[in-house]
């Protein structure tokens, strides 16, 4: 019941952006840079260790995350390095606190790869469900993989 409350709150999340009258409730906290070594893809599920960078739009100190993103349906081959840019939105007077992001983001993705490949997702999530991720380009990642289905990206404060 969680997850489909939170899929359809991403869908919800990017019409409001594809509305331009919708968008200007939007601001740009600023932008998120996750890492992925990669690994094999599994009929139902797959999982991969992350280090995201968060750089705030305004300046500031960037902020280090640990993650990991599942994917829960068909999902198959190999992948190696993948490196996803997300720019950070929030409705307008939303606050960044430390570690703000941190949190669970859902959506639905769908990716594919054939040698150099692209995928590109949008997720909602973190405190308070308040943030929402979008693909600022296309996710580049290498290997041959196939993948379909729900995204659960996990991000917590990395250890120092």
């Amino acid at each position: 019941m969680f997850r489909e409350t939170m899929i359809a709150a991403a869908a919800a999340a990017v019409a409001a952006i594809a509305n331009p009258a919708a968008a200007a409730n939007y601001i740009t906290l600023g932008q998120l840079v996750c890492g992925s070594q990669g690994g094999p893809g599994l009929i139902v599920t797959s999982q991969k260790n992350l280090l995201c960078t968060f750089t705030p739009a305004e300046g500031g100190p960037r902020v280090v995350y640990a993650g990991t993103i599942q994917k829960f349906g068909l999902d198959v081959g190999q992948t190696g390095k993948t490196v996803m840019i997300w720019q950070v939105l929030a409705k307008t007077g939303t606050s960044l606190a430390e570690y703000a992001l941190a949190g669970e983001y859902y959506g639905v993705g769908a990716d594919a790869s054939f040698g150099a490949g692209a995928g590109a997702k949008v997720i909602a999530g973190g405190t308070n469900q308040s943030f929402m991720l979008q693909p600022l380009n296309v996710q580049a990642q290498e290997g041959l993989n196939l993948a379909v289905g729900v995204e659960k990206l996990t991000l917590a404060p990395a250890a120092t």
